[in-house]
């Protein structure tokens, strides 16, 4: 009778776990189902083990390798809709400064694929752009002298001594 009441007190223990596990506000997901495959162990069920969908790359990486700040890949990202399943996958990650656990957006190969065309593209705009600019500059500067000269306006800004 004493087993048997201690193997209900045990699963009592093991079903209290197991609740306040998914419940938890602080644990990722897959923290969740860690946790829950340790405590249903113990009840001798199968468990299939989550499964790995292919690399995954956070921003912070996706940064180094094309040269920015894992903020700009973000505002990239944001501007374009980029955070859905297709592109990659929320997921838990512990914050770099602090022990608090923090949401981030991991791209999967379509969405680092999507986020360096969109940096190249970006890339070639921001540089014709400057070249645009570049040209009305100097454009501005030859209208300018063109109206000075033709307003009877020296060129030299310093006045002829009488």
């Amino acid at each position: 009778m004493q087993q048997l009441q201690l193997t209900i007190d045990q699963d009592s223990q093991l079903l209290n776990d197991l609740v306040s596990t998914v419940r938890s506000p602080t644990l990722s997901r897959s923290a969740k189902l860690a946790e829950i495959g340790r405590i249903l162990a113990h009840f001798d069920l199968p468990i299939e083990a989550p499964r790995v969908t292919g690399q995954l790359w956070s921003a912070t990486e996706l940064g180094k390798e094309l040269g920015v700040s894992a903020q700009a890949i973000g505002r990239l990202a944001n501007q374009h809709r980029l955070k859905r399943p297709a592109f990659g996958e929320y997921r838990l990650d512990q914050a770099a400064s602090s022990r608090k656990q923090v949401e981030c957006f991991l791209y999967n190969r379509a969405g680092r694929d999507e986020i360096t065309r969109l940096k190249r593209t970006n890339e070639h705009e921001q540089a014709a752009s400057r070249k645009r600019s570049g040209d009305r500059a100097a454009y501005g500067v030859q209208t300018t002298i063109e109206t000075m000269q033709g307003a009877g306006e020296s060129r030299d800004p310093v006045p002829a001594p009488p």
